[in-house]
């Protein structure tokens, strides 16, 4: 059994100012996709362990070995996933059909295990492999144009449990095969061009994986374009250079006329696309972030993307609460803020808290509110100018158990030029959501270490929900 047969067995605008994509639509909190947003938005700093984007971004960070790059391996991956799509029979696209496929001989090369390796680590019932392959070509395209390329990211892609039908586009075949192919997968001649520059203008051919192009001298690699920066920049050279017969693009002026795939695929309309991305950088970007975009949400029919995907203005995270003996509740967790790449020494948040159904907060009985609290930690995109920026805040609050809690409103308070300003943000609302009816106490509770997987749990029950 192959590596990735394992995993699947075991189982936006990127880098904007806040506050300018981001307010079109208020998403509620807690959605089925809050994992993958966190993967999303949350690359460095505090929860970064949560994302598949400190592997490859940046885009010169990790090498799966000598003259190989991690971000070209990623982006390959979710192409191959997709090309053996039919869409109009909606069969295929990205479903993590390749990890069943690796042993084919159109998918030569260690890198889609390798790929899979990794992702394999974010591998969740709310983030499927196939959800990881389309992030990951994200996260190689926008990552390594540090953000010139914007593609949104739409969930919700389902796992393949076998392989799909073969089909990837090999180097020797003839042009007319490779329109075929390409308008399979949906994409017109002129599409193909695009498409075929985008996803070369990172890494390189391996002469262990194609000896009748590369000389197969260890892992020797010829990269697409001549510059230090082409193994790891997501820019419009290798098109500039194939303009400029100035490439050394194994697949454009290799050794051997029968794989220079690139160059027929770029010469079919007599130059003129090929042409456009090359003179306007502008131009390279925008059309691969179209067709990128378009690849990865190539999906079987049947299965449903959300909407793109934006980062919360305000989201929690690890709420818990704890009863006292003094007769209240710690209410604990942390709050992420939409915010500044420089600390703001000037913000803090407070928190309004929803007693309990059936309880009425009064002037002389007032519901809790939280003293101001002060920022924790950052955490933003590893690309764009500049990048998105985040600021959590932990909290621990008291609330009377008479008043419990269903939920809170978050208040966040900027004090500029000793002018106070508050947004106070309800969740659509309704506040975001707590239910105080079970609580799990981790002081009463034990695990035996002598006994796998058996655990004493002490859990409080509400008073208000006994009959």
């Amino acid at each position: 059994m192959v590596l990735s047969n394992r995993f699947l067995s075991a189982v936006a605008k990127l880098g904007l100012v806040a506050g300018s994509a981001y307010a079109e639509k208020e998403q509620i909190w807690p959605a089925n996709t809050d994992l993958l947003e966190s993967m999303l938005f949350e690359q460095q700093g505090f929860n970064s362990q949560n994302s598949p984007a400190t592997f490859i971004v940046p885009c010169e960070k990790v090498t799966f070995g000598t003259g190989r790059n991690g971000a070209a391996e990623w982006l390959r991956t979710a192409y191959h996933d997709m090309a053996t799509a039919d869409v109009e029979n909606g069969i295929g696209g990205i479903d993590a059909s390749i990890g069943f496929e690796v042993n084919r001989d159109e998918n030569p090369g260690i890198g889609f295990n390798e790929t899979l390796m990794n992702l394999a680590a974010f591998l969740t019932p709310r983030s499927s492999m196939a959800d990881l392959i389309a992030m990951g070509a994200l996260f190689a395209a926008n990552g390594c144009s540090n953000g010139s390329v914007e593609i949104p990211f739409r969930a919700g892609r389902v796992d393949a449990t076998g392989p799909g039908p073969t089909g990837v586009p090999r180097p020797e075949q003839p042009l007319d095969e490779h329109i075929t192919s390409f308008q399979k997968q949906g994409f017109t001649p002129q599409e193909m061009i695009g498409l075929v520059a985008c996803g070369h203008t990172l890494g390189g051919v391996h002469g262990v994986d194609f000896p009748e192009i590369v000389d197969a001298t260890d892992d020797n690699t010829q990269t697409f374009d001549t510059t230090n920066s082409g193994f790891t920049a997501f820019d419009n050279t290798v098109a500039v250079q194939y303009v400029n017969n100035v490439t050394q693009n194994p697949l454009a002026f290799g050794h051997n006329e029968t794989t220079r795939s690139d160059a027929r695929i770029f010469a079919s309309d007599g130059g003129i696309e090929i042409g456009r991305m090359a003179t306007s950088p502008a131009y390279f970007y925008k059309t691969c972030q179209d067709l990128l975009e378009r690849m990865i949400n190539t999906v079987p029919k049947g299965v449903t993307l959300t909407e793109p995907l934006q980062p919360y203005p305000v989201k929690p995270s690890r709420l818990f609460a704890t009863v006292n003996s003094n007769g209240t509740m710690s209410l604990t967790g942390y709050i992420r803020v939409i915010g500044t790449v420089a600390a703001n020494p000037n913000r803090s948040i407070k928190l309004h808290i929803h007693p309990r159904a059936g309880v009425t907060c009064t002037p002389a009985k007032p519901c809790t509110v939280s003293n101001n609290i002060p920022a924790f930690a950052s955490g933003h995109v590893m690309y764009g100018n500049p990048p998105l920026t985040f600021w959590t805040y932990p909290f621990t609050v008291e609330v009377p158990l008479a008043q419990g809690i269903s939920g809170f409103d978050v208040e966040v308070i900027d004090n500029i030029n000793g002018v106070t300003n508050s947004t106070l943000h309800t969740n659509g609302g309704n506040g975001f959501p707590f239910d105080d009816t079970l609580l799990t106490q981790p002081q009463l509770s034990c695990t035996e270490t002598h006994t796998e997987g058996l655990m004493n749990l002490t859990v409080a029950v509400s008073s208000h929900t006994l009959i």
